[in-house]
């Protein structure tokens, strides 16, 4: 089983836009570190939701 990506989940259910995603991937990019701690600190997600997502990734 493969598991899905957290920027294409985010994307699929409207939660986050393609420039969003684009946005936090190129600050992955230059700095390092885990999506969505990034997307959280730009503020294009609240924490519960992503810990909501992780569950739905394993």
């Amino acid at each position: 089983m493969t598991s899905r990506r957290i920027g294409e989940i985010l994307m699929q259910d409207g939660i986050i836009t393609e420039r969003q995603l684009n946005e936090a991937l190129k600050v992955q990019n230059v700095q390092g570190g885990l999506l969505g701690i990034i997307l959280v600190e730009m503020g294009y997600l609240k924490p519960k939701a992503l810990a909501g997502l992780i569950d739905t990734q394993r």
